[in-house]
């Protein structure tokens, strides 16, 4: 019998270390910092979702020379005329935030929420009951606004909440970080801008109206006739509807790549004192009277 041996195989040699490399120092340098920041900021994140607390407040709110002044962080807010008093509104409403106790303080020009981290949830929902006639002056840092029966000037900024404004005849701005815009049955000079939200006015009386759209679409219905509208969207469809009859318009539109065909329900003459301007960064345009 013949058997057949192989080659011995001696004692097997250890791998060589990992060689480090100057790109595989630089890759360690940026990746482990970057992981660990990663997982601290999930983690925090998650403490603060499971710290979530709230309280309640009531509180009378001193007006700032007839005026209602209020930061509210990000919760929602919502505006009513209450009964009449001596120069104070009424709040009613729920403080939300994580690990940390806001402070919520009242003072001469109205209430401030003072939200102690950077991360987490922390706002106020609130409900305020002003005396007829109040001016307001609200914001919010992200939340939405109701506003509805306030006869005074009000300025509402909001960094990406809804805003809704009803039932007023005075003059109105506000400034939207992207949330849409809900309007009706307003008779006030109107201002709004908006970052990327839609706008969408019913039974507006206003006598001038201006809109800065910032992507969204823009859609505003008359039911009388307006002395100047003044639109600038920056790709959103326009849509504007006139009171039917017979009163000429002054009208220039500027379409960048969006269409606009004017309709034959629209009276137009350069030369008219109404006037209506519209500059499409490339949405479609349309103005029309009702049949």
């Amino acid at each position: 019998m013949t058997i057949a041996t192989g080659p011995s195989a001696g004692t097997q040699q250890a791998p060589d270390r990992l060689r480090m490399t100057p790109g595989r120092w630089l890759a360690l340098a940026i990746g482990v910092p970057v992981a660990l920041a990663l997982i601290i900021g999930n983690g925090f994140s998650l403490v603060t979702d499971i710290g979530m607390s709230s309280y309640h407040v009531d509180r009378t709110i001193p007006l700032d020379n007839g005026r209602l002044v209020a930061r509210t962080g990000g919760g929602d807010v919502t505006v009513r005329q209450g009964a009449a008093s001596s120069g104070q509104a009424r709040l009613t409403g729920t403080v939300q935030y994580s690990l940390v106790r806001p402070d919520f303080t009242v003072n001469g020009t109205g209430i401030d929420l003072h939200c102690r981290l950077f991360t987490g949830n922390c706002g106020l929902n609130a409900t305020f009951a002003v005396p007829p006639g109040t001016p307001l002056d609200l914001d919010t840092g992200g939340g939405n606004m109701n506003i509805s029966g306030i006869q005074n000037t009000a300025t509402l900024t909001s960094s990406g909440g809804d805003v809704s404004l009803s039932d007023s005849r005075s003059a109105a701005t506000v400034d939207s970080g992207g949330g849409n815009l809900s309007l009706s049955r307003l008779g006030g000079i109107l201002t709004f801008t908006t970052s990327g939200g839609d706008i969408d006015g019913s039974d507006l009386t206003s006598p001038k109206t201006s809109v800065d759209a910032g992507g969204g679409n823009v859609a505003l219905t008359f039911t009388k006739v307006p002395a100047n509208i003044h639109i600038v969207s920056s790709g959103g469809d326009v849509t504007i509807v006139l009171p039917p009859g017979r009163t000429q318009y002054a009208v220039s539109v500027v379409t960048d790549g969006g269409d606009y065909t004017p309709s034959p329900s629209v009276s137009v003459n350069q030369a008219a004192s109404d006037r209506i301007s519209v500059d499409s960064g490339g949405g479609n345009v349309s103005i029309t009277e009702p049949n």
